[in-house]
């Protein structure tokens, strides 16, 4: 700031009130500079400080630059897999398996084919995955309609779980008894 530009801004200032305002300010920018000096010397040492433990540590274990960087790709490798591993989870959500262990033979083969994860937390090719899968081991599935599982056999009847969209029942299938050999039991 110069002397002129405080006139031009308050024009009938005396040259006392002038002093004090320059004086004032001449203050201000000596302890602005006098922080800048020190910040600087402060960021000089902890450079300083960086660079002995850096040649520290190449003394103990040359290697660590390596080992830092191979811990910091192994941990994004660790992260990636478990957000494939929650994308297939979710994918596989919404598909009806035969029993629980072809559901997780699904999700082993699955991570195993490891699929791309795409930004929007799909995985890229699953439903050609599925599509294979099923013309390979269609069993693993669960049958939509039909008689179902077989839960009990016994005394020439069978108890079986049939599908309903509403509530699950099961149903007695008793050879020559009834309409069809057919006794309901919704209390299962």
């Amino acid at each position: 700031m110069k002397r002129e530009d405080v006139k031009g801004i308050v024009p009938n200032i005396t040259e006392e009130q002038l002093q004090q305002i320059m004086d004032l300010h001449s203050s201000d920018i000596g302890s602005h500079k006098q922080s800048i000096d020190t910040l600087k010397a402060e960021r000089d040492a902890a450079r300083t400080q960086l660079a002995d433990a850096n040649k520290k540590l190449e003394g103990y274990d040359p290697e660590w630059k390596t080992k830092a960087a191979q811990a910091q790709q192994q941990a994004e490798q660790q992260i990636a897999e478990l957000k494939a591993s929650h994308a297939a989870a979710s994918a596989a959500a919404g598909i009806k398996f035969s029993s629980e262990s072809a559901k997780k033979a699904f999700l082993a083969d699955l991570t195993a084919k490891k699929l791309t994860l795409q930004d929007d937390g799909t995985l890229l090719g699953f439903d050609d995955f599925v599509k294979s899968y099923k013309q390979a081991d269609p069993g693993a599935f669960a049958q939509e309609g039909g008689w179902g599982k077989v839960l009990l056999e016994g005394a020439g009847g069978f108890w079986i779980r049939k599908p309903r969209p509403q509530r699950q029942s099961a149903e007695l299938f008793w050879p020559g008894c009834g309409r069809d050999g057919l006794f309901s039991s919704h209390h299962l």
